[in-house]
């Protein structure tokens, strides 16, 4: 026996189906949607642009002649600068000299509140002044390290005299007459193996 009664009773099942009225959206009148387009928020008109008045040919020409006549930015004068480096013991500065009224700074700090008003560290920092007789016509910016205080004020005294030399070869003879552009080359002297310190020695005894 073929088998065709289920395609048959398949075929009656779709009939059957598409015999059924079909469930339709409910129709909106016309006028409802003219009333539902009006409930939306109206746009925001933009706000009305407002003309400049326009300035007349004179006007013009008077406003360029105004920004022509205007001053010019000057420019700030450049600083000439005197570059020069100095050395003590472990010490090390590197010192920068300009024409000024006698600013002395060493490491962002005043001579005074650096050498705690020692005044022999001061003399010794105005050595190079005091003996070329340029006391007060120049500002020194120093940078310094390594060492002691009383080190780092005699590196940055070299350095000073050789930044005079810079500014005015004249003063390299008397500089270098009074010693100020010698380095002193002192270092601690290391301590020796087999021993205490750097010259201390052990006692002998002989018995």
């Amino acid at each position: 026996m073929k088998k065709t009664e289920p395609k048959k009773e398949k075929k009656e099942i779709k009939k059957k189906v598409n015999a059924a009225p079909k469930k339709s959206a409910p129709k909106v009148k016309k006028e409802a949607k003219k009333e539902i387009k009006k409930k939306k928020a109206p746009k925001i008109e933009a706000a009305p642009k407002v003309e400049q008045p326009k300035l007349a040919v004179h006007e013009k020409a008077h406003h360029i002649e105004e920004r022509k006549a205007s001053p010019e930015k000057k420019k700030p004068a450049k600083i000439t600068q005197y570059h020069g480096t100095g050395g003590r013991k472990t010490s090390g500065a590197r010192v920068w000299i300009s024409e000024g009224s006698g600013k002395y700074l060493i490491n962002g700090r005043t001579l005074e509140n650096y050498t705690c008003g020692r005044k022999l560290l001061l003399k010794m920092a105005m050595e190079p002044f005091v003996a070329t007789n340029t006391l007060g016509k120049y500002d020194v910016y120093a940078d310094a390290h390594g060492g002691g205080v009383c080190s780092q004020v005699g590196a940055v005294r070299q350095g000073v005299s050789v930044a005079l030399t810079q500014a005015n070869p004249e003063h390299r003879p008397v500089l270098r007459k009074t010693g100020l552009l010698t380095r002193d080359p002192r270092e601690k002297e290391r301590k020796k193996y087999g021993q205490k310190r750097a010259r201390k020695r052990f006692q002998y005894s002989k018995r």
